[in-house]
């Protein structure tokens, strides 16, 4: 490859020429704006060493926007889960509204990215959306690198949001049985007290069916999920390979279930052949899923009604993790029980246990009491 540098008024450029991978025909190829001549030819030998290596990537002019809406959303959307392309979509829809959109892909930089995090929490996203855009730009960076648009990852300059201090927020127990209490004549009221003693996600209520119920052995299978979509819903794996789990059941559950089956069975009676029988557990009255905002709006109306002034759907999850450890249930069996790792349920719930440490101390002492000594030292 040959190259050459030369003087344009008070600067230097740095000429190259370059093979297109497609026709074949040489382009002459620069870069300017050095401001001796020595600059210039550096990074003339720096383009022809990273030609040779087959590292070199062709500065582009085409705006950051124009990439992640047109290029990189396609062809991500193929390999993810609808929940998760929605997420990216979304994430990438409150990007490009920003003046970053309007940045050439190459020039983004590090100072543009934390920028940016600091316009969309004056927009009033919360930390973890903040920190989830973060992570999408990462991702979709790598993939430019992959794709030879770009050299470096921008993302790893950039400051990402810090976490949070607010952490998971759970119900007393008593907050719990009154809203129980208010729930037991609702139509629903078994997955309520599902949610409440086992702390499955929203969609796994929902995506389960009686095929993976074993009333006679107190136990179910999560196997499947409802994922909201554009649209509507759809049935797809659990969240993680943990989420995949089977979970004992108590007495009182198991009774709850039980009654629950009964009355579905009598709504299939009287709707007849406009039933449309899906062997879900949770249904409406046609047997047709429950949409998952449908379910968190019902959820919202209860926990009003009941005088109970905070916490979404998700609060029965932390609510029953926060109890069962309490009691002393090992951390390694509540993780399976959630489907997390002992390591999340340790860093997400540890504050809400605020007598475990004087548990710890009160238990190491008591150890320590005087007690006759019946074996001799030798």
């Amino acid at each position: 490859m040959r190259g050459s540098t030369r003087r344009r008024g008070s600067t230097w450029t740095a000429y190259w020429d370059t093979a297109d991978v497609e026709t074949g025909k040489r382009r002459q190829k620069s870069k300017g704006g050095f401001r001796t001549q020595r600059g210039a030819q550096q990074h003339l030998a720096s383009v022809i060493v990273r030609v040779g290596e087959g590292t070199f990537v062709e500065p582009s002019k085409q705006p950051l926007a124009q990439f992640l809406r047109d290029e990189w959303l396609p062809a991500v959307s193929a390999t993810v889960r609808p929940l998760t392309a929605r997420n990216y979509q979304a994430r990438v829809s409150s990007v490009v509204k920003h003046d970053i959109g309007a940045v050439p892909l190459r020039a983004v930089s590090g100072a543009h990215l934390t920028a940016l995090y600091a316009e969309l929490e004056r927009d009033g996203q919360s930390v973890g959306t903040r920190r989830f855009t973060h992570s999408v730009l990462r991702r979709a960076f790598n993939d430019a690198i992959r794709w030879g648009k770009l050299t470096r990852n921008p993302a790893a300059a950039a400051d990402p949001p810090a976490l949070s201090r607010s952490r998971a927020q759970a119900w007393t127990d008593r907050e719990l049985r009154t809203f129980l209490a208010h729930v037991s004549g609702d139509r629903l009221s078994a997955l309520w007290r599902l949610a409440a003693t086992t702390g499955m996600r929203r969609g796994e209520l929902l995506g389960l069916c009686w095929r993976h119920l074993d009333l006679d052995t107190a136990r179910l299978r999560v196997e499947q999920q409802l994922i909201p979509t554009k649209g509507g819903a759809t049935f797809g794996p659990p969240k993680s390979r943990r989420s995949e789990r089977t979970i004992a059941l108590d007495p009182a559950t198991v009774e709850a279930l039980r009654h629950h089956r009964d009355t579905q069975q009598l709504e299939r009676d009287l709707a007849g052949p406009a039933y449309a029988d899906q062997d879900l557990v949770f249904c409406n009255e046609l047997g047709a899923s429950i949409h998952p905002q449908v379910l968190t709006a019902a959820f919202a109306r209860h926990r009003g009604a009941a005088g109970i002034p905070t916490g979404t759907l998700h609060i029965l999850r932390h609510t029953a993790a926060t109890i069962a450890l309490s009691e002393g249930v090992p951390l390694h069996v509540m993780a399976g029980r959630l489907g997390d790792r002992p390591e999340t349920l340790l860093a997400t719930y540890a504050h809400l246990l605020p007598h475990s440490d004087e548990q710890a101390a009160a238990t190491v002492a008591a150890v320590l009491v005087d007690k006759p000594l019946t074996e001799s030292v030798a």
